[in-house]
């Protein structure tokens, strides 16, 4: 009795089925996903580069904040700038939906570990947004969305970089993104990074993207795509106006709230029915709407102030129009008579321009003269200080010669000296009696005596 009343608590009941069917499909829903969700074999190649040719087909046009040069190693660009990256797109530019491409790059010279470079994807023709993916020199990635001049990060942490659970190796980088059904994995080094979701845009163009202060050299790309897919280049063109843009933005911002909205309540009414329970709905889709709405503010806000600047280019537009159609009938006299003024103003100043490069040049001609005298004397006084030498070094000579005949002297004197003192203690010792000489002499006297 007591097992069966303990199991009795585990029964499977209908109602307990949907509880843990509930739980189920929500853990399946906002659950991460960490390996491939493209399963699609891509196998047609539409684009290669080797960026060995960037004439009419990247742009080369350097400006204070961009460094363009093509070189044997690929495309090189410096962004100087501290403050944003860059965009790269080639001149005719393709929209692809489903796709794989491949970036093959490395960093250039050294950089803060901050250095990042990666692809553009799904940049959208009117502007409104795209997605980017990108890598630093620490070999970590990240991905952002860009849409009205913001970067919001897809992965939060860490200002929304991500290091690879598997170590990346080597110095050079091979960015490889697949994506399907609005479903994107990454690969760094052929070796899987990441997945996620975008489902805003469905397909776009494609293009570079170097980070703040980064040099990089983009060696080769490539897009394949699946035989079911289509892609056609379009010249590359201007975007639409930004209140055209700013009217597609609130359109699209209205709609994906529409949508979360119909997703929260839709999420509320299966709790509700599953567990009897009246859950709120999820806090992070509740944050993304509210900050739509927050957005849509913003974007009415910035729709009028380019209504007002709208007004003031057409004003400026009807006054240039004004000109041009005066310009058109006749030449104004005035006009005329200034032209001429600046053109004789302009040959004055040539004038003086050339007269002033003749001083100069006859200026450096006589520099170059007295610089030659210099350069003369300058070699007299090198022989000059030679030929001292070579006396200085020939006295020197002489002198350690004298040097070694006078110590040869010094040593016979010395010699000389030494035998004369020898000779003498010898004199001395044969001229001088002995003390027992003197003695014997005294005893022989004695006996005498």
């Amino acid at each position: 009795m007591l097992k069966s009343a303990f199991w009795s608590n585990f029964a499977f009941t209908p109602a307990k089925m949907r509880k843990i069917i509930g739980l189920c499909f929500l853990l399946c829903f906002f659950y991460p996903a960490q390996t491939q969700q493209v399963t699609k074999d891509f196998m047609k190649l539409v684009w290669e580069d080797n960026f060995q040719k960037l004439e009419n087909v990247w742009a080369q046009q350097s400006t204070a904040d961009n460094f363009f040069i093509g070189s044997s190693e690929g495309f090189e660009v410096w962004r100087k700038s501290k403050n944003n990256g860059y965009f790269i797109f080639p001149q005719k530019v393709q929209e692809f939906r489903v796709f794989e491409v491949s970036l093959q790059f490395v960093f250039d010279g050294k950089g803060a570990a901050e250095n990042a470079a990666g692809l553009l994807l799904q940049a959208q023709p009117d502007g409104s947004g795209a997605v980017i993916v990108e890598v630093n020199r620490k070999k970590q990635f990240r991905i952002r969305r860009a849409s009205s001049n913001r970067l919001i990060p897809v992965n939060e942490p860490n200002k929304g970089w991500r290091k690879p659970e598997t170590k990346i190796r080597g110095e050079g980088i091979t960015l490889t993104v697949k994506t399907n059904d609005k479903v994107y994995d990454v690969y760094i080094n052929n070796i899987y990074a990441y997945s996620f979701t975008e489902i805003e845009f469905s397909k776009g163009w494609i293009g570079l993207y170097v980070g703040p202060e980064t040099r990089v050299i983009y060696k080769k790309l490539t897009v394949k795509i699946d035989d079911e897919s289509s892609s056609l280049p379009t010249a590359l063109t201007n975007f639409p106006d930004d209140r055209k843009s700013l009217h597609l933005q609130l359109a699209r911002l209205k709609e994906v709230i529409q949508k979360k909205d119909f997703r929260i309540a839709e999420l509320e009414g299966q709790l509700k029915d599953q567990t009897g329970l009246n859950y709120k709905a999820d806090s992070v889709l509740l944050k993304q709407s509210q900050e739509a709405v927050a957005r849509v503010d913003e974007l009415e806000i910035e729709l009028e102030k380019v209504n007002e600047d709208k007004l003031k280019l057409e004003k400026e537009l009807l006054k240039l129009q004004q000109f041009k159609n005066a310009a058109s009938g006749a030449v104004d006299v005035n006009v005329t008579d200034n032209l001429i003024n600046i053109n004789e103003e302009l040959r004055i100043e040539l004038q003086k321009s050339k007269k002033t490069i003749e001083d100069l040049e006859a200026a450096l001609l006589k520099q170059q003269s007295q610089v030659d005298g210099w350069i003369k004397k300058l070699n007299q006084m090198e022989n000059a200080t030679e030929d001292f030498k070579n006396n200085v070094r020939f006295q020197r000579g002489l002198l350690i010669q004298k040097d070694s005949i006078i110590r040869e002297q010094q040593k016979s004197i010395d010699q000389l000296e030494k035998s004369a003192r020898e000779a003498e203690k010898d004199k001395k010792k044969t001229t001088l009696p002995s003390k027992k000489e003197k003695e014997i002499k005294k005893e022989n006297l004695f006996d005498e005596n």
